[in-house]
């Protein structure tokens, strides 16, 4: 069975709360891994995070990956999980002006969209043997 959710803690407001990540559809994880790629391509010679991701972006880009992240996040609340953001509205108004925590989801959703997605053959894999078949 493919997991598609997990679920973690974040503080919020001194107290830990758990949060529900989905994987993202597969245009919306398209769409990161495109950007990712981009800044890949950009700055081949460097070790590129995600945060470097992030501060690459346009205000539009970043709205939108901001916007597509959130959609794929759920508070989990005693009476059950409560979306984050539903399109462009909120859904959970207490991260409205929480930039650390919003930020903080962005992130942990980008890695979980792409976990797993380059595999062993990822940047930081070790070279492939040189050896040939005849």
């Amino acid at each position: 069975m493919r997991i598609i959710t997990k679920d973690i803690q974040l503080p919020i407001d001194g107290s830990p709360t758990s949060f529900r990540l989905t994987k993202p559809d597969a245009f919306s994880g398209v769409e990161i891994l495109r950007l990712l790629l981009r800044l890949q391509s950009a700055k081949p010679e460097e070790n590129s995070s995600v945060l470097d991701l992030i501060t690459s972006l346009s205000s539009d880009e970043l709205r939108s990956v901001m916007t597509s992240c959130l959609n794929h996040i759920s508070v989990l609340l005693p009476a059950g999980p409560n979306p984050v953001m539903t399109g462009s509205e909120w859904g959970w108004p207490e991260l409205k002006h929480d930039t650390v925590s919003c930020m903080k989801l962005v992130l942990e959703e980008i890695a979980w969209a792409l976990e797993g997605f380059f595999g062993d053959g990822g940047r930081n894999a070790p070279p492939a043997d040189a050896t040939t078949s005849p």
